[in-house]
């Protein structure tokens, strides 16, 4: 919907949008039953950014919602902004896209073929189009380990794609495999029925709570630029050492685990639950090392030697990326490497007319991500802006490669890693929408205290550049009132503690904690 949004505010499109499914959303429109090339969602589920931290950069939410929606919340805010701007009517659901293909004339053209079939009566059609944005994203494809003798487990296997309700644990034994987001929800919502939860990790993992200092959404006050600005000076061990020091162990040291986290914060995904430490001190979950092989009815972890007995086996072990419909040679890996500049544009194409949106991996919030991708692609089909030559896209993509290699533990995605400040700087001075820092400073210093030193907003890429809003600022400076408002429902200046005693506590802090 964002595609959508970006093409008809830049004008001189016709957007269509294909929707395999009956309703539009994304994956976060609840489907009781998973649907193959579809990313799904638990009942359960509540989305692990802030709303103001990935709010659309001229649509900030309304006061009254939460800060971390669950996913009906969502959606339904979701499609009441598509409706606000009358984005609906381009979509055309139970539609499946079957290829993706250039064009007889593309050479001279840039123009793509797309072949689509109707999912309820089976009629397929194929048009010629200007353009092409693929944004289904990278979570829509499990990968299923395959471990010595799972053969012979005669329990039930399955991954967290097809998970729904817990009602069928009750009472039993569960083992959970992988310790990402949807792995600890997984754990922790079955626990709440099962009669015991194991929980399997090869390498652990650093676990940060919704709710952070004072109260506030934890990203509202990590994701700063005066904050992300060390990673410009110190190494990114180093910096990971401080937030888990400083922040990750007050809360709930890691070391204390049955499974030591072996790579710091900031060299994986960042996990997010509010539960799994309760859940771990109560011993409704217990954390288990990898498994070393299955038996007919339980598994061995490593390190034991007597079977662990099991009646099912939850796979949380992610996902792989796949492009069934594009054509073979758009997108490749070659050495590990996804040949996408800057995560969104093929570099083997001679026209820029094709564009993957939200094909990435931040620390961070992923719907600004995905905005500005999809604002930036639309410039460039737009032909305002263009692109570089192969050879520096090239060395773009090696760039980033041999950085996220340093600094994070192997992965099949390593070339999509990004960092959301960085990243989303980067993308936006694209098109010219990055904060110019130097003038504001210089013409209004009280909003670049807000952009240096408080939460990196997405507003503020709207401050200038193509489409520019007059509302950007004001969102920025109220966003602390949105964010607060559903807690305390009244205007923030009433909760704030003088200077005086909030120093006084925090040499408290020092002394007793």
């Amino acid at each position: 919907m964002c595609s959508i949004a970006s093409l008809i505010e830049e004008g001189g499109f016709e957007p269509v949008c294909f929707e395999k499914t009956d309703k539009p959303g994304g994956t976060w429109c609840y489907r009781d039953e998973a649907v193959e090339g579809v990313a799904s969602i638990m009942p359960t589920t509540i989305i692990n950014h802030s709303k103001e931290m990935g709010a659309l950069s001229n649509y900030p939410p309304l006061r009254e919602c939460s800060n971390f929606m669950r996913h009906k919340e969502l959606y339904q805010n979701a499609i009441e902004g598509a409706k606000d701007r009358d984005l609906l009517k381009y979509i055309q659901c139970n539609t499946e896209v079957i290829s993706v293909n250039r064009a007889a004339d593309y050479e001279q053209t840039g123009r793509w073929t797309v072949t689509v079939k109707n999912t309820i009566s089976g009629v397929v059609t194929t048009d010629i189009y200007d353009g092409v944005l693929v944004c289904v994203g990278h979570i829509n494809r499990p990968k299923m380990p395959l471990f010595p003798g799972q053969d012979s487990f005669k329990g039930q296997i399955i991954h967290t794609h097809s998970l729904r309700g817990v009602e069928n644990y009750k009472n039993k034994t569960v083992i959970v495999v992988g310790m990402g987001c949807s792995g600890l929800d997984a754990a922790v919502e079955i626990s709440n029925v099962a009669e015991q939860v194991y929980l399997s990790t090869r390498s652990g993992a650093h676990v940060l709570q919704r709710v952070g200092p004072h109260g506030y959404p934890y990203d509202y006050v990590l994701l700063r630029r005066c904050i992300f600005f060390w990673f410009d000076i110190l190494p990114p061990n180093v910096v990971s050492w401080l937030l888990e020091s400083l922040y990750l162990d007050p809360q709930f040291n890691h070391n204390i685990y049955a499974v030591k986290p072996t790579h710091h914060i900031f060299s994986k995904d960042p996990v997010i639950n509010d539960h799994i430490t309760s859940k771990l001190l109560s011993g409704s979950v217990k954390q288990k090392p990898n498994i070393q092989r299955f038996t007919e009815d339980g598994v061995i972890f490593e390190g034991d030697s007597e079977v662990t007995k099991a009646d099912a086996v939850i796979m949380a072990t992610g996902y792989t990326w796949k492009f069934p419909f594009l054509e073979e040679g758009i997108i490749v890996e070659e050495e590990a490497k996804i040949s996408l500049y800057k995560c969104v544009f093929p570099i083997n194409l001679k026209h820029p007319t094709l564009a993957v949106i939200g094909f990435v991996l931040p620390f961070g919030p992923g719907f600004p991500i995905g905005e500005l991708q999809c604002r930036w692609a639309t410039q460039v089909l737009a032909g305002k802006y263009n692109l570089p030559s192969k050879r520096e896209m090239i060395k773009d993509i090696n760039d980033r490669y041999k950085k996220n290699i340093a600094r994070y533990a192997p992965s099949e995605k390593m070339s999509i890693r990004v960092d959301y400040i960085k990243y989303c700087d980067d993308i936006a001075s694209q098109f010219g929408a990055k904060p110019n820092f130097f003038k504001i400073f210089l013409t209004d210093p009280r909003l670049f205290i807000h952009l240096i030193f408080g939460p990196s907003l997405p507003y503020q890429y709207r401050l200038q550049g193509p489409h520019s809003w007059d509302g950007a600022r004001e969102a920025i400076m109220t966003s602390k009132a949105r964010m607060l408002w559903p807690i305390t429902k009244r205007n923030f200046d009433e909760c704030d503690e003088n200077v005086l005693v909030k120093i006084f506590k925090k040499v408290l802090r020092l002394v007793f904690y």
